[in-house]
């Protein structure tokens, strides 16, 4: 027993100098008296689930989560705070310590920016992290990272491939002349591309790479450690197959108003490939793309991401890519030198892919919430956990075989097991939704296709006849929940596996409640986000569009990031914007610039400065505000410079509040709107970075323009704005200080009246972003969820509850089916909601992470809604909340909050004019309103819990409460 003792004093003793790998286990729970640091990123990126990290920065930031501490019982302890960090960065090779930050009395966990000395292009780093907190000292935890080519001058190499063949798969062969210490590839292959290795494809589950972007200003490049790969010495293989990707000059000319002049630029394919081979004995080796390579034209015979793929499998050649292969006929020639896509003389850039891949399969979506994770009872469609693999529903036959996947999503079908003669044509035509009658009443139920527009959708095999053949589609994507298959007869249902397709992500939201329609928003919500995450946010995955539509994003920015761990896609995103921007400040409707125009419609222009302001907020780094931030101030000078043309009066630009059901009759207005609104968010960008002079410049302008918007578009005659519609007192009611306090209870009582009156939201994309938060402040909650709970038309609800199709994902238009059935069945514009979900259905509101707060807005109407359960997990941890209606006077609320932060746990009256009688804590009274003296009094010192405080005008109780779980009653009269 001595000897035990002895022991587990010496484990707690050094338990600080444990060392922690990143590809070690974090569960702790069995070790209570041991804390490590937990999901440590660096630039944003997690370690637990990205094995390999490459940055293009010589300053990268740090952040991670505290570990939970437990007492001698066992019990979770509350309040758990830093005190102080360790910073250790070595070079992995060398073992030089390349900064050592010593002890830093710090409580900040989260973007702590490396201060060492200066990294080097092409390296493998360690870092070493611990952290303090008052009672503990936490293990070392490791994770490793490498970096990327910081100069051109450490490239060489040529882009390589054929102006007089489709030149699509290219090959070389290398001698390993020694054992290998590193290998690391470079390589950026556009439209896209692929990489094999002795027959083999490296990162199976990586699909349309390398992103879209404007490739005269940036081309992305990314990169692999192929240190694993290259495990013997003698001679390699390797190949690269290429597609058209968006390279293509048809891709660009294909759509309406697409920007002809920008597509002569693009031509064939091409690659850029460095290997660099670190060997044992400290020497290396490059292996480059040159004209040695020798290409041809592959099977896949034709590719695009409109019209999809065509693939002759009698061209297959078996382990082409291998060392030792050799064809009997003569079809590979020296790649030629192609020129370079990127504009070096005009300031063009040759950048790390930074941003996650697209993928299909498990890899694609990992899930850090602890809640619910497949779907919920009555929800239509397909879990967002299920892997990434989709099988059919059902089948049946109309002019040929009718797979129904159940759920409308983006991506492609492989058919395996196909067995027929040789030359045998196969073809997959994709629709999203399928005629319920033809003319004259007759039952057809095929494919629609009238809202592809002006593609094809369509894929095509020929088979080689060996049997059992497999058929998957390169390069292209489709918007689809119905599979057509044409020329073939005995496909089984087995025989057919779909893969969802969409930029690699992390599930760090959770969202349920009582109600099956809130539900099934949430999920058409997660779909339509994924489906239109595809290196770039979309607007839609099935016609011959999906464009970067500036206000598609802007409108869905706070949701995504309450969904998804999108923060490095966004990020990429944002650099577009500003390779996008030209020399007047002006930005573009489409990033990249393909449709639409330039200087963009205000409210498509704002998701430059709107997904700055959301990701500061979503994950509390001030950098990504400083480094957009001149950019923003240059596009908010560009709208006043036109502003002083026109005025407000005047001031409409395009699009209006689009998707409405009645639009305003002065859609000035709502361009007004979105220029007031990105003034507004510059002056809270300009006070976090402490620009004391841009803070006075910009709070004069938002005054002058408040006074005249009130001034030019208030109407007397309506009691509101301009014509007293929806959207336009929703906007005016929404701006801070533009409706005068004189006023406001006239114009929102003249809003409220109109929805009453109606019965119905009659707004569009702008508008309704602003209705529901608007709502929920002004006391009309239990409005808003009428409006949400809605199945009839105009509303989400109708979406899901009609007589042609119960949507699975949002759609484009409120009457998308029947009347406006040329639209897209699978848009994220109207995805808006989905923040308010979190924010005030849960109540959960991050502000940048300081201090959080937690304040559902619960209905009056118990019949409404009764039961909310959310989780958003945020680099400092998960946050927690779940509310219960007990009674009409009663509710539980259980909260959890991370570790090293904060949160304020408000309570909004049960009852009209009610008043907060009592609050229990963990089944223990902690506060009772003592009715003689009305004073707030605790009754109960409760470990955690502090600052309670009431609001006079609104009854809504407040208190603060330090890192933990708790579980509140409070009761009503």
């Amino acid at each position: 027993m001595l000897a035990l003792l002895i022991l587990v004093l010496l484990i707690n003793k050094s338990s600080s100098h444990f060392l922690h790998d990143s590809g070690a286990s974090e569960d702790s729970s069995s070790f209570p008296s041991i804390i490590t640091p937990r999901h440590v990123r660096i630039q944003h990126t997690d370690v637990t689930t990205h094995s390999d990290i490459v940055i293009d920065t010589y300053t990268p930031h740090f952040s991670w989560q505290l570990g939970d501490e437990f007492d001698d019982e066992g019990d979770l302890v509350r309040g758990v705070k830093q005190v102080g960090y360790h910073i250790l960065v070595h070079a992995d090779v060398s073992n030089q310590v390349m900064w050592d930050s010593g002890y830093v009395h710090s409580s900040s966990s989260a973007h702590i920016l490396y201060a060492g000395a200066l990294l080097t292009s092409d390296t493998r780093y360690s870092a070493t992290i611990k952290y303090f907190t008052v009672q503990r000292e936490s293990q070392w935890y490791k994770a490793h990272f490498r970096t990327a080519l910081f100069s051109l001058t450490d490239w060489s190499g040529e882009w390589i491939g054929s102006n007089g063949i489709n030149m699509n798969q290219l090959r070389t062969v290398i001698n390993i002349s020694n054992t290998i210490r590193a290998a690391t590839a470079y390589i950026s292959g556009i439209g896209y591309y692929q990489l094999y290795i002795e027959g083999q494809l490296i990162d199976k589950s990586r699909r349309l790479d390398v992103g879209w972007t404007t490739y005269q200003q940036r081309t992305l490049y990314t990169s692999y450690d192929l240190t694993d790969v290259f495990n013997a010495t003698g001679p390699i293989g390797i190949g690269i197959v290429l597609g058209q990707g968006w390279y293509n000059r048809q891709q660009w000319a294909i759509g309406l108003g697409a920007r002809t002049e920008l597509s002569d630029q693009y031509g064939p394919p091409r690659v850029l490939m460095q290997l660099n081979l670190n060997y044992t004995d400290d020497t290396s080796q490059s292996v480059v793309t040159d004209s040695s390579w020798l290409g041809r034209e592959g099977e896949h015979r034709y590719d695009s991401v409109y019209m999809g793929t065509t693939m002759d499998l009698r061209v297959v050649r078996s382990c082409w890519s291998c060392a030792n292969f050799t064809d009997p006929y003569p079809l590979w020639i020296n790649a030629s030198i192609l020129p370079s896509p990127v504009n070096f003389t005009a300031g063009g850039h040759l950048s790390l892919q930074t941003m996650d891949p697209i993928r299909i399969g498990p890899d694609a979506l990992h899930i850090a919430t602890s809640g619910r994770s497949g779907l919920v009872t009555g929800v239509n469609g397909v879990s967002v956990t299920d892997g990434g693999v989709i099988k059919p529903i059902s089948k049946d036959s109309v002019n040929g075989q009718v797979f129904d996947l159940g759920q409308n999503f983006a991506g492609w079908c492989k058919l395996t097991s196909l067995k027929a003669a040789k030359s045998t044509i196969i073809q997959l035509r994709y629709a999203e939704l399928r005629y319920s009658s033809g003319e004259n009443g007759i039952d057809f139920k095929g494919l629609y296709y009238e809202n592809l527009q002006s593609i094809a959708v369509m894929d095509t095999v020929i088979l080689n006849g060996t049997g059992n053949e497999t058929f998957e589609p390169l390069f292209t994507y489709h918007g689809f929940r119905y599979l057509l298959v044409n020329g073939y007869d005995n496909i089984d249902k087995d025989d057919v596996e779909c893969y969802n397709a969409h930029s690699e992500t992390t599930l760090i939201g959770n969202f349920t409640s009582s109600s099956v329609v809130l539900n099934q928003i949430q999920h058409n919500i997660l779909w339509s986000q994924l489906s239109n995450s595809m290196s770039l946010p979309t607007d839609c995955p099935q016609r011959n569009e999906r464009r970067g539509w500036m206000g598609d994003a802007a409108l869905s920015i706070d949701e995504v990031l309450y969904n998804f761990d999108y923060v490095n896609f966004y990020l990429n995103f944002l650099t577009m914007i500003a390779d996008n921007q030209t020399p007047d400040g002006a930005v573009s409707d489409t990033v990249p610039f393909t449709v639409g125009t330039s200087p963009a419609d205000p409210n498509w222009g704002t998701a430059y400065a709107t997904i700055t302001w959301y990701m500061y907020e979503h994950t509390g780094d001030r950098t990504i505000i400083e480094k957009y931030y001149v950019g923003i101030q240059a596009w908010i000078d560009c709208l006043t410079g036109k502003y002083v043309q026109t005025g407000l009066a005047n001031m409409y630009y395009n699009y209006g509040d689009w998707a409405a059901v009645q639009q305003t009759k002065n859609a000035s207005l709502v361009s007004s709107y979105a220029f007031l609104q990105d003034v507004h968010t510059f002056i809270n960008m300009s006070e976090i970075l402490n620009r004391t002079d841009n803070v006075e410049k910009y709070t004069r302008l938002y005054q002058r323009l408040a006074d005249e918007f009130h001034r030019v578009f208030y109407n007397t005659a309506v009691s509101g704005y301009t014509d007293g519609s929806q959207t336009a007192n929703i906007l005016a009611l929404a701006l801070p200080n533009v409706v005068p306090a004189s006023l406001r209870t006239t114009v929102l009582s003249s809003l409220i009246n109109s929805i009453l009156a109606t019965g119905y939201f009659t707004g569009g994309i702008v508008s309704i972003a602003a209705l529901y938060p608007l709502l929920s402040n002004e006391g009309y909650h239990d409005l808003a969820l009428k409006l949400a709970l809605s199945t009839s038309y105009p509303s989400y609800g109708y979406m899901f509850h009609n007589d042609i199709q119960n949507a699975t994902t949002t759609w484009e238009q409120w009457n998308t089916l029947p009347t406006q059935a040329g639209s897209s069945l699978n848009h994220h514009m109207f995805n808006s909601i989905g923040a308010w979900f979190y924010q005030y259905l849960a109540g959960i509101q991050l502000n940048a992470l300081n201090t959080i707060k937690i304040h559902p807005r619960i209905p009056y109407d118990a019949n409404l809604l009764n039961h909310i359960e959310a989780e958003v997990v945020t680099i400092k941890g998960a946050v927690r909340a779940k509310w219960t209606r007990l009674s009409v006077e009663s509710v539980s609320l259980s909260v959890t909050i991370p570790n090293n932060v904060d949160a304020i746990v408000s309570f909004d009256a049960l009852i009209k004019n009610g008043r907060c009688m009592k609050l229990i804590c963990d089944d223990e009274v902690f506060w009772m309103r003592e009715v003689m003296d009305n004073e707030l009094r605790m009754l109960k010192n409760v470990h955690g819990v502090s600052e309670l405080t009431e609001n006079q005008s609104t009854g809504t109780i407040s208190i603060r409460v330090a890192s933990g779980k708790y579980t509140f009653i409070a009761y009503w009269q």
